[in-house]
């Protein structure tokens, strides 16, 4: 739901009744992640998806119904059959997903822009939702302690809470309940992992762009005031002053840690040596450093001098990104966002085993 929730506040505050439904279950190979959820209004504009296509009109089409009977519904889609044409509802994968359809009256959302103030301001919030065809409840949980609303009396909202406070640090969703009916679906979105990206050069813009579509929030780390003015113009937060220094401020802050990203881009010694030296002490969940073969040697080396052992220097990814073999900004943004993935899914995920755009 957090790509689509800015929308879905615009919604509340136009008055404009909706359905939301979200896939909150899923066995098996399916299109998108469990937590993902599509909205449609009265006149059938949609927002979101639920599956990419294959069962997407017919979740649409029962958004449609619930919102004019203002009964929510608890949908499962299975396998396409054999024979099945372009019409029939199924999923080609060959998953099993259910599906949480509920109308949300304007006059009762108060769960909707409390949701959006804090994913819009990089907090962390949790969200449970009662799934009864008697109604819905709504549970927001604040890692400070706060919490508001009710998807049951006693331990069910004890229990909804407490897995809502385990998720929120990293995220991620959980289904309470037994039997093929769930009775409380639980989402957390934690604060967006940091991308620290060092010194602002061609490749920082689409990596900063690629990198919010992947949930980061991107900053640049910026020593050269000419330079971070590029950076502001393009609409990236900018942190000045020397890169070591600010990934010191944002370690100090909280905003860097085991979940961040930092991608180092000078290939200057002078510049890269402290900054890498600065991120390896973290232990930040994916560090990179671009540079040709020549420069990777000579960065090892005085990362070795400058007291990183062997595992330290192991961990960095240098030379960046995985091989595609492009060599243009977009293009060398693309490899390094690939493996920006290919680590956050598997953070044993090997390294290139040559160099990606850059010559010196």
């Amino acid at each position: 739901m957090r790509d689509i929730l800015p929308q879905l506040a615009g919604w509340w505050r136009e008055s404009r009744p909706f359905a939301l439904a979200t896939l909150v279950d899923a066995v098996g190979s399916t299109p998108l992640p469990v937590g993902t959820a599509m909205a449609v209004d009265r006149e059938g504009a949609v927002l979101g998806a639920i599956s990419g296509g294959c069962v997407d009109a017919d979740v649409a089409a029962t958004a449609q119904d619930v919102l004019r009977d203002g009964r929510p519904v608890l949908r499962r889609y299975g396998p396409a059959g054999p024979g099945s044409g372009p019409f029939d509802v199924g999923l080609t994968c060959g998953g099993t997903i259910t599906v949480w359809i509920e109308p949300v009256p304007p006059d009762d959302a108060w769960w909707l822009p409390v949701l959006a103030a804090a994913v819009g301001a990089g907090r962390p919030v949790a969200h449970a939702v009662r799934l009864s065809s008697a109604g819905p409840g709504h549970l927001v949980v604040l890692p400070d302690g706060g919490r508001e609303g009710s998807v049951g009396a006693g331990e069910v909202d004890r229990d909804a809470e407490a897995a809502a406070r385990r998720l929120l640090p990293e995220g991620g969703t959980a289904v309470l309940g037994s039997g093929p009916h769930p009775d409380v679906f639980v989402a957390a979105h934690a604060s967006p992992p940091l991308l620290a990206i060092v010194t602002w050069t061609p490749v920082a813009r689409p990596l900063a762009r690629i990198g919010g579509e992947l949930g980061y929030r991107p900053v640049v780390l910026e020593h050269r005031p000419v330079f971070a003015a590029q950076a502001r113009d393009a609409g990236v937060e900018v942190l000045p002053g020397l890169p070591q220094t600010g990934l010191r401020t944002l370690r100090g802050e909280g905003a860097l840690d085991g979940r961040s990203a930092v991608v180092v881009l000078t290939h200057d010694a002078r510049v890269d040596v402290p900054a890498l030296l600065e991120a390896a002490d973290v232990g930040v969940g994916y560090l990179g450093a671009i540079g040709s073969a020549a420069t990777v040697r000579d960065r090892s080396g005085r990362l070795r001098d400058a007291g990183l052992d062997e595992a330290g220097r192991s961990a960095i990814h240098s030379p960046i990104g995985l091989p595609l073999g492009g060599r243009a900004p977009a293009e060398v943004a693309t490899a390094i966002a690939a493996q920006l993935v290919a680590v956050r899914v598997s953070p044993r995920h090997p390294g290139p085993r040559r160099a990606v755009g850059s010559g010196c």
